[in-house]
């Protein structure tokens, strides 16, 4: 999550005196950089992923959920790992990061993949394994989950170490739901947090609506009498003005909340800025088919999605920026949304890029636009950085105050990465500080986190390529902000994937009429509309496949990942958030008043993780296909790894181990075959271990990528069989691998 720079932030008191020279400065830097590599061309298309996590901590007995605030433990266990020497058996690496929380880590690859299908088709595999490895740091009682929110987040009890307690008094959040021990204790997140809530000049007001049942009211009044108990001084004012919504506090509920995140590298500026622009139509599509976020402190929510929160969590504008009140210091003017937003102007030359399609209000910083013009950037991108730098940088270093602006980037990576929008614009590092050679780049911001694996390759897979139909098919996604961030709104609303209509290009080539626009569904944008003379999104991105001549087992594997897309989009299945609120509906002990308990919680993120491993089936949220390519992916540097686990005997051991030496770049069935012609003893058997012991067969499955009982939906590799058994025979480890 941005910069993380270590040093010693200021208070906010201090911060504000040398606002003006951050400012000043960034900008000095940002033309230094544009200067640089303003020419640049013909850079290989690269691209990443982010995937975050959290952790919860599972109790059977007591049947709760809750959040272990531990995760510098395990980010450094992590890190001796890869010191050691020890990292994920991928070519692609890992690497981790903090979140804001202590209950979030944050996961990329440690080498961008390229643009090929084949490459892309690799993502999966490393996402898994990252999750893996994850998963070896963990407690015997923790699971690791991929989801942007933990259901309880800020109810009674939602942490698991109880001499944890919010501090309304204390000196950075002053939540009365979240402990600030529970922020990340990287510098720059307590003093985001802290900074926010004093130059807003109160704290942050989050309302989320919730979801109207027969009992919701007397939920709704139990929070309010817990909000007057808590607050005395603001309670009242709070409750008058909450209204039938979920209040929230604290810059955790929304930065604490996970997210998927695609980065990308453009072969030149001209075709980043396009990028940058077209996403961001996507962005609210995107936001809607994969909506995750249903339940919010343990109350069901009349939404689906986290961005509203996330946005409303780190509002540090004034009243009189929000136009709420008179302008209290000179040169304050209104600034229509918060930090974390929709963009508000595109940045592109292309001749697509209508002066009339940016039709929202753009306050800038009137002396940087005026700087940057003087350097010669055009208007357009120099109104987008000066539009960035009429916000206040909110942590600013001691030690980083005075910079080398033809050296350093500091002082505009502070401005640039406390902007949050649904697209990041993001030009190369100053050229002294980039010894890897990145160029000009975009990052997609706007996707939920999913439960699994396959549905964040799926939806990482399809971006990309649909950012490279846009380049490659001259696409033209171009409609007026204010339709965007209309979308972005309606992408909020419960079902919206499948219940909502957003505006939209039925025409989306360059060629086509300007005025096409017109409200769809998301199913009519993803498949197309025959009726409607619609070219859906999928048939876009299988071209760039068909121009490329990906087939195989490769083109197999992304085609399930465009199966899943389109019925998704489709509504033959649900949305993560739709999923959610039905196993709660449906709970035993649902009460019909919104409310989720400790044990419905616990249950839930049960049930979360069994479909996260693979364990349990949920055939409404994840598709039932499975093709050649996902069985495809154990190479013979997999078999390696299970030969050299302690679960194998040497007697099959021996035979892989010499496939680890060969030229063989088969995959399961060379494998397969090579067991088979191993003389096999019945009563040879794994050690006995209670699953999560690092010899049982679970966690040889775990640390190789192979499962024998591997599930026939999709790439996961968990079974429920070996999770429960103290042994399995060799002989039915080969019979259930021939088996496929």
């Amino acid at each position: 999550m941005g910069l993380l720079d270590a040093g010693t932030p200021m208070a906010w008191d201090e911060a504000q005196q040398h606002a003006e020279h951050v400012r000043r400065n960034g900008i000095e830097q940002f033309i230094n950089i544009y200067r640089h590599y303003e020419h640049v061309e013909k850079t290989p298309f690269l691209w990443g992923d982010e995937v975050e996590f959290f952790v919860t901590e599972l109790d059977e007995q007591k049947r709760t959920a809750r959040l272990p605030v531990r995760t510098p433990e395990i980010l450094a266990a992590l890190k001796k790992d890869q010191d050691d020497g020890h990292d994920i058996d991928d070519a692609f690496g890992a690497v981790w990061h903090p979140e804001f929380a202590n209950w979030m880590i944050e996961a990329t690859p440690a080498v961008p993949y390229g643009k090929s299908g084949s490459d892309i088709a690799k993502v999966e595999r490393n996402m898994w394994l990252r999750r893996m490895e994850l998963s070896k740091h963990l407690r015997a009682n923790e699971k690791i989950l991929s989801l942007p929110v933990f259901p309880r987040l800020g109810a009674a009890g939602f942490t698991a170490d109880p001499a944890l307690a919010p501090a309304p008094n204390g000196p950075t959040s002053r939540s009365l739901y979240i402990p600030d021990e529970s922020i990340q204790p990287h510098p720059r997140f307590p003093t985001l947090t802290a900074n926010i809530r004093k130059r807003r000049g109160e704290k942050v007001q989050i309302k989320v609506p919730v979801y109207q049942d027969t009992h919701t009211a007397t939920a709704l009044q139990r929070q309010a009498a817990e909000i007057l108990k808590s607050d005395p001084e603001h309670g009242h004012e709070i409750v008058e003005q909450l209204g039938a919504n979920i209040y929230m506090d604290a810059m955790a509920f929304g930065m604490g909340a996970g997210c998927l995140q695609v980065t990308l590298q453009a072969s030149d500026v001209h075709q980043a800025r396009t990028l940058y622009d077209q996403l961001a139509v996507i962005s609210p599509i995107m936001l809607a088919l994969s909506a995750a976020s249903p339940i919010w402190k343990g109350m069901l929510a009349d939404t689906d999605a986290r961005w509203n929160v996330i946005s409303a969590s780190v509002d540090d504008r004034s009243a009189h920026e929000r136009g709420q009140a008179a302008a209290t210091r000179d040169g304050e003017q209104r600034i229509y949304k918060s930090r974390y937003s929709s963009i508000d102007c595109f940045i592109s030359q292309s001749p697509l890029n209508r002066a009339e399609l940016s039709d929202v209000p753009v306050p800038v910083n009137d002396r940087a636009m005026q700087r940057l013009m003087e350097a010669g950037i055009d208007s357009k991108l120099s109104r987008h950085v000066a539009h960035l730098f009429v916000r206040d940088p909110l942590v600013v270093y001691q030690e980083k105050l005075h910079q080398d602006n033809v050296n350093d980037n500091d002082h505009f990576e502070n401005l640039q990465s406390t902007n949050w929008n649904t697209m990041r614009f993001k030009p190369p590092p100053s050229a002294a500080k980039n010894p890897h050679g990145i160029k000009w780049r975009v990052e997609f911001r706007p996707m939920e986190v999913s439960l699994t694996d396959f549905e964040n390759a799926a939806f990482s897979a399809f971006m990309i390529l649909l950012a490279r139909a846009i380049s490659e098919q001259d696409l033209d996604f171009y409609m007026p902000i204010s339709k965007v961030d209309a979308n972005m709104e309606t992408a909020h609303r419960r079902n919206a994937a499948t219940g909502e209509r957003f505006w939209f290009r039925t025409h989306t080539t360059s060629t086509g009429a300007h005025s096409s626009l017109d409200q769809l569904t998301v199913g009519e944008i993803i498949n197309g509309s025959a009726e409607k003379g619609v070219v859906g999104l999928l048939q876009r991105v299988r071209t760039v496949l068909d121009n490329e001549g990906c087939g195989g087992e490769e083109r197999a594997q992304l085609e399930q990942y465009f199966s899943f897309i389109g019925q998704r989009a489709s509504g033959q299945l649900q949305t993560t958030a739709l999923w959610m609120r039905e196993q709660m509906l449906a709970h035993a002990d649902y009460r019909g008043d919104s409310l989720i308990s400790e044990a419905m919680c616990h249950d839930l993120m049960v049930r979360c993780a069994a479909v996260a491993s693979g364990t349990l089936a949920a055939p409404e949220l994840v598709p039932t296909f499975l093709s050649s390519a996902t069985a495809a992916t154990l190479t013979m540097s997999t078999a390696a790894n299970i030969a050299s686990h302690a679960c194998l005997c040497s007697h099959v051991a021996s035979p892989l181990q010499q496939l680890q030496h060969s030229d063989s770049t088969s995959s399961i069935s060379t494998m397969c075959t090579t067991l088979s012609e191993i003389s096999i003893d019945d009563s040879m058997e794994f050690e006995a271990a209670p699953p999560g012991h690092p010899d049982s067969l679970a966690s040889c499955c775990m640390h190789t990528g192979i499962c024998p009982r591997k599930d026939n939906r999709r790439q996961e590799w968990m079974c429920d069989n070996m999770m429960g058994s103290q042994s399995y025979s060799t002989a039915s480890l080969i019979a259930d691998l021939m088996g496929h």
